[in-house]
């Protein structure tokens, strides 16, 4: 048999806590610029690419705009294909 008393309640806990969930140091941290034309251009971060593709976009409907229509690739891939043509056209004469 057991000796002395037997503990027959369970003792609770001291305290519930909770999980945090957002904690503090775990969020982002945002700089807010205190000058009108840093708060501007703080606003105004990527506006470039947008700029660029409606001018290609303007350009491949237009044809004579200074801007270069399409990338390096496609325009190096229609130079390919027009030697080829010609080599065959070429090819045909003979």
């Amino acid at each position: 048999m057991a000796q002395g008393n037997t503990k027959l309640k369970l003792t609770k806990k001291a305290r519930v806590t909770k999980k945090q969930t957002n904690l503090r140091a775990a969020a982002p941290l945002i700089i807010k610029p205190k000058r009108a034309a840093a708060k501007q251009s703080f606003n105004l971060k990527k506006s470039v690419g947008a700029l660029i593709g409606t001018e290609k976009l303007i350009a491949g409907r237009v044809g004579h705009l200074e801007i270069i229509k399409g990338s390096r690739r496609q325009i190096e891939k229609q130079e390919k294909e027009a030697a080829k043509k010609a080599a065959a056209k070429a090819a045909k004469k003979q």
